[in-house]
């Protein structure tokens, strides 16, 4: 059989670096594999071998040594080499040292596929594009990726990590990243915020919105009320709508300009209208970049005229466009990180939902969100369908009046969040809670 180097033995089946170990991985940690190293070494010098020799005889002696017993969750910089499995342990140990942190992972024993957990379902997407990037396919679900492969091909895929640097895997994931850059995002929305669109008289905004979403939709159309209604499919899966309202509650200063004081926009008179600009710029961008995120499913977009003079578009969007929609999100809340699932006694998804939407959107956006009690939106409307629905902070503060402001970056938080909340569609739908939609709704 053919004989490997030690070198690449050592680095297929996670003996990383030393030196480079002790910048990611705890002393402990570190002592207890220089341990097994020093095991494993005597084994070697035993069987008199220097340089080179049989893979399979070298796992029977890692084999000697460990146990694979990373059922539970551990940090990457925390598990020991000995507890995890002897062929995968190469590629955890590669995907830790580049950043992206682990919980768990089991070879497969010949019975299942390979499989490795991760902090996050975030952590895990990431790891999945740099996997595919350099010929490696996985399964996502959540936050763990199974392998296509036998457990027996993974060594030779640590060993391909093993040649990337941070940098050039931070490069892999920019140039592969599914969200619309900020610049280009925020043009989009200097563009929304220097649109004037009262209520009832939205005609001007409605166009460019109409225009924005023409080459990115398969139907559109404006209802009997001037409400803008479009739908674009992307194959199986949920059904989704994404709302924010078309009008503001005044008219723009005709001389006034935006003041732009790092991130925090504000207007140098009168409102600045980030209600619901902010709204809109999220949810178009979102449906721009819908397709290459990887969303499965139907997206359903509303923008409504009236919303700020009694929700009056919402309420004459026909229901049979919404009878069967599944989940709501709606952009169009004050403040950085407010998921709105309730308005004065009335629940606008379940408890169940709710949770998951949070959990979700701190895996994004480590703490920074929470579950809250909001005011009256066009939420309301599509939580009566008996849709689980959530409004979003879009990142204004001070609405309604002349000291308005827009916290940018918040609201392009808002918009990755709406990405990733798609990404993720399929898992928020396994769920009993939502399948049945067993709202109780409080009218």
């Amino acid at each position: 059989m053919k004989k490997v180097s030690l070198k690449e033995l050592f680095i297929k089946y996670g003996f990383y670096n030393m030196k480079d170990a002790t910048l990611s991985r705890k002393q402990s940690t570190v002592e207890s594999d220089l341990e097994l190293l020093l095991n494993v070494k005597k084994e070697l010098l035993a069987l008199n071998i220097a340089e080179e020799m049989n893979e399979k005889e070298f796992v029977e002696i890692l084999e000697k040594y460990t146990h694979g017993r990373t059922e539970v969750l551990l940090a990457g910089n925390v598990v020991p080499l000995e507890a995890i499995d002897c062929y995968v342990c190469g590629l955890v140990i590669e995907l830790n040292r580049l950043g992206f942190n682990t919980g768990y992972s089991c070879d497969g024993h010949d019975r299942n596929r390979p499989i490795i957990g991760f902090q996050t379902s975030h952590i895990a997407m990431q790891a999945a594009t740099l996997l595919q990037n350099i010929g490696i396919e996985t399964l996502r679900r959540g936050r763990s990726l199974s392998f296509r492969i036998s457990r027996y091909e993974l060594p030779i895929m640590a060993l391909t990590l093993n040649k990337l640097t941070n940098e050039q895997a931070i490069e892999i994931l920019e140039n592969t990243n599914t969200l619309m850059p900020k610049g280009e995002y925020f043009t989009l929305l200097d563009k929304l915020l220097n649109i004037s669109g009262v209520s009832g008289d939205e005609d001007q905004i409605r166009n460019f919105v109409l225009d924005e979403l023409s080459n990115h939709v398969d139907h559109l159309t404006t209802d009997n009320y001037g409400n803008i209604i479009a739908q674009v499919s992307y194959g199986q899966g949920p059904t989704i709508l994404l709302n924010a309202h078309l009008d503001t509650v005044d008219e723009f200063s005709p001389n006034r300009i935006i003041i732009k004081n790092d991130s925090i926009w504000s207007s140098s008179e009168g409102i600045l209208g980030a209600d619901d600009r902010a709204g809109i710029c999220a949810i178009l961008a979102t449906v721009k970049k819908a397709e290459k995120s990887g969303f499965k499913g139907t997206l359903k977009i509303i923008f409504t005229v009236e919303e700020e003079i009694g929700l009056i578009g919402a309420r004459a969007v026909n229901d049979f466009f919404l009878w069967d929609t599944d989940i709501a999100f709606v952009v169009d809340r004050r403040g950085t990180g407010d998921l709105v699932t309730s308005c004065y006694g009335m629940q606008f998804c379940t408890e169940h939902f709710a949770r998951r939407i949070h959990r979700n959107a701190n895996e994004r956006h480590p703490g920074n969100w929470q579950i809250v009690q909001g005011g009256s939106s066009d939420t309301r409307i599509w939580a009566s369908q008996g849709i689980n629905s959530i409004n979003i902070s879009a990142g204004y503060f001070n609405e309604h009046t002349e000291m308005e402001s827009l916290d940018v970056e918040a609201n392009y938080r808002s918009y990755e969040l709406l990405i990733h909340l798609l990404q993720e569609s399929r898992l928020l739908m396994q769920s009993h809670a939502i399948a049945t939609r067993d709202l109780t709704v409080k009218k």
